[in-house]
């Protein structure tokens, strides 16, 4: 080794040392003692089990959870033991190694250490780095793997645990590994998060230690590739295009990790040649991780997990937003974090984020619905208080390979329980049936003619056909909410089809969901709502009880008998039994309520969710100068009586008035427009018109 190469290793271990003084190890272990007591003592059993050899993946945001214990007596990178190809992708991240240094900072114990600095080198020694690349060296994964490193580099050199020797061939490989990555690099890594996660490992890499590495050029290549990236990525909306709120996280969480080093580099801890590359871009990351976090608090619902959507979890988001509280500074997000920083965060940040957090000041966002205009998804909720009504609407583009077939699904949670859910996406594997199935509409909670040829899957990554959707129409006003979700496809037989959902729902936990299909001659349809695992459904004459918890909720439906140009007849929904996954690796039992019937050219239905003491009636409407009411299925009218006093009456109209008068009346009302509701309260009522 030469002079020159000793002064810079020591220039890296003298950073290190700083970093590591920061982070305060001493603070950290008394934090995790005192305020995350249940957090550390799972810590220390998942730290036991590596030292063991033994692997359990499931983190919060592990891509592909596997929470079976597998021990590998014989240390093999690239073996499976569950026949699951994503169990090796998981092994090779080495997201789990930190546990090894947190378990050290809580208990003094260099075996961790010993043990982690055993799991680098004999990481190195059996993975040479080809140019093809194999199951232990994907890109994706080497990303993740370098990003890891990064900071378990810094704790171990600042804390004086690697010789120079062992140091140096550590930062050799790591600059190995990002050529490695630049080599391999293919265009449509730009739109990927696939590839976002190799930059922004590249970019923090030669933040911290680019001038112990070999390639200078990389770390600028890596920079204005990452801009690339998110510009294609993240929408205006802060929604990520790839459809699936897992992903959006990958996205989010890797430019987090990258953004807390904005501090390091102020206080001149990175390599002084590479400081002047990055300053102009810290506002700009800021602003990224803003928005894309303001679309994580909203989509969460009132439990703070996110919707199980596409190949996405149903998972916490508590700790996304302690994370945007400290880089952001933004009061919303102290408000959707946890009361104190959790370990994870406390790993990223150290004692200066706790403090920050600590510190925060938290603030109720002002609004409480959401429109995700670019990629077609909706959120809305009736409070931010954890016993809120709360719907989730979605229909927008397939985006990638992570995309289902979920055009127009509900999910809706009833006074803080969840009732209508997505069912998740369980496996990734080929070989898997289920896989299939989860990404098909019957998973949905949609509407499905003639057996769902419209949105069909042909393998675990693609599809044989999918809809074009238009433009979701979403309005708010004095409680009321309603929303329009459109597309249209061929079936298999090549006729075309259009199918438009309308969803009206109120505060107090009301909703109507109109179903209007356009596919001319003879067809079926199906109509789908898959329930939460610990939602029980009871049949009880024309409407299903369903009960989670102590709270209640009910379902009735109705469609037409032939077309649109008849009087809607109530028809039951049948109860069948399903599997839903709330996480990758694990099924749950659950029931799904089912709706049949068959059209010729057109189809109307509606179906009706509301608490259990709530009535439900058809309501008449009135055509300007008619005598009778109007009876053609032109408009879907409901009211939803909460009490003597108060009632609340959704109009959904179907077809345009093209003959006689434009004006309707409804209950002694004069109404015009698209949709709308009437409140009654005591002697008065009120139009709201929510389309015109």
């Amino acid at each position: 080794m030469t002079e020159e190469r000793k002064k810079i290793l020591a220039a890296v271990t003298e950073r290190a040392e700083n970093f590591v003084k920061g982070f305060d190890p001493e603070f950290a272990a008394g934090y995790m003692k005192k305020r995350e007591e249940a957090e550390a003592e799972e810590l220390l059993i998942r730290a036991g089990e590596l030292m063991d050899q033994t692997f359990v993946f499931a983190d919060k945001w592990d891509m592909e959870p596997c929470r079976e214990p597998y021990t590998l007596t014989e240390m093999e990178w690239q073996r499976t033991p569950n026949g699951d190809p994503e169990w090796i992708f998981m092994l090779n991240r080495h997201d789990y190694l930190h546990k090894l240094m947190m378990a050290y900072y809580l208990t003094g114990n260099e075996a961790y250490t010993d043990k982690l600095k055993w799991y680098l080198f004999h990481w190195m020694c059996h993975n040479p780095i080809l140019p093809e690349g194999s199951d232990s060296t994907r890109t994706i994964d080497t990303g993740i793997r370098c990003m890891n490193w990064e900071d378990l580099i810094l704790h171990l050199a600042g804390n004086g645990m690697l010789t120079q020797e062992e140091l140096d061939e550590l930062l050799l490989k790591l600059d190995e590994q990002f050529e490695n990555l630049r080599q391999r690099y293919i265009g449509k890594y730009t739109l990927s998060n696939w590839g976002l996660l190799q930059t922004t490992a590249i970019c923090e890499g030669y933040l911290l230690f680019g001038d112990s590495l070999c390639h200078p050029d990389t770390g600028k290549w890596a920079w204005q590739e990452l801009k690339r990236q998110l510009d294609l990525q993240v929408m205006d909306d802060g929604s990520h295009w790839e459809q699936s709120v897992m992903y959006h996280m990958e996205v989010l969480l890797a430019s987090m990790r990258l953004m807390k080093w904005k501090e390091l580099e102020e206080n001149n801890l990175c390599p002084e040649r590479y400081r002047s590359d990055f300053p102009e871009e810290w506002d700009w990351l800021k602003a990224l991780i803003e928005k894309m976090s303001l679309y994580v608090l909203y989509c969460a619902g009132p439990d703070h997990r996110q919707p199980a959507q596409c190949d996405s979890d149903r998972t916490d988001v508590r700790d996304i937003m302690v994370k945007a509280s400290v880089l952001t500074g933004n009061s919303v997000f102290r408000f959707g974090g946890y009361e104190a920083l959790d370990l994870e965060s406390l790993w990223l940040f150290g004692r200066k984020g706790a403090e920050r957090y600590e510190a925060a000041v938290s603030r109720e966002p002002e609004r409480l619905d959401y429109h995700a205009q670019d990629t077609g998804n909706i959120y809305i909720r009736s409070s931010w208080k954890e016993d809120a009504n709360y719907t989730y609407l979605s229909c927008g583009p397939q985006g990638s390979g992570h995309g289902h077939g979920d055009l127009t699904h509900i999910s809706l949670y009833y006074q803080g329980k969840p009732f209508l859910i997505d069912s998740g996406r369980y496996s990734y594997r080929e070989d898997e049936p289920l896989r299939m199935e989860f990404k098909m509409l019957q998973a949905h909670n949609v509407c499905v003619v003639d057996d769902g040829s419209l949105i069909r899957p042909d393998g675990s990554w693609s599809f044989h056909s999918y809809g074009d959707c238009f433009k979701t129409y979403y309005r708010e006003k004095e409680g009321i909410s309603y929303c329009e979700m459109a597309y249209r496809g061929r079936l298999a037989n090549g006729e075309g089809c259009l199918v438009t959902r309308k969803v009206m729902t109120a505060r107090e936990g009301l909703w109507l969901i109109v179903n209007d299909i356009w596919c001319e001659g003879k067809h079926t349809v199906r109509e789908y709502y898959h329930l939460d695992p610990d939602a029980e459904a009871r049949a009880a004459e024309d409407e299903i009880l369903l009960t989670n918890g102590s709270v209640q909720l009910k379902a009735l439906g109705e469609q037409q008998e032939h077309g649109p140009w008849t009087q809607p007849v109530p028809i039951p929904f049948q109860l069948e039994s399903c599997k839903v996954s709330l996480e990758y690796n694990r099924l749950s039992d659950s029931m799904c309520l089912v709706k049949e019937g068959s059209f010729s050219d057109s189809f109307v239905s509606s179906s009706a969710f509301c608490g259990a003491g709530v009535q439900v009636s058809a309501s008449e409407v009135y055509q300007f100068g008619a005598g009778e009411p109007v009876s053609d299925g032109r408009v879907t009218a409901k009211t939803f009586h909460l009490s003597e006093e108060e009632s609340w009456t959704f109009l959904v109209w179907n077809r345009e008035t093209f003959r006689g008068g434009k004006m309707y009346e409804c209950s002694g009302v004069p109404v015009y427009g698209k949709a709308g509701a009437v409140h009654r309260l005591g002697g008065e009522q009120t139009w709201i018109r929510l389309r015109n």
